[in-house]
């Protein structure tokens, strides 16, 4: 198996108010690339997982990638 890129998005709720998110995540599936996100959610906004809702996940290539290290883990820079 090979490490793809997803790019997650969707809303998550805090305090009462509702922000919305769009992660890149290099992950084997798409359950793992799910399974990070929940976890960053988590540690930097203090977000519980019913709190997070994903709207789609889709697999992008590297050359699509907006975050600098994604791309130069892929090997585009």
């Amino acid at each position: 198996m090979s490490v793809q890129i997803f790019r997650i998005e969707g809303t998550y709720v805090r305090i009462k108010r509702k922000y919305r998110f769009s992660h890149e995540i290099r992950a084997v599936t798409e359950d793992n690339a799910r399974e990070q996100l929940y976890s960053l959610l988590g540690s930097f906004h203090r977000v519980k997982r019913p709190a997070i809702t994903v709207e789609t996940v889709s697999i992008i290539k590297p050359e699509e990638s907006e975050k600098p290290l994604i791309r130069k883990l892929s090997g585009i820079e």
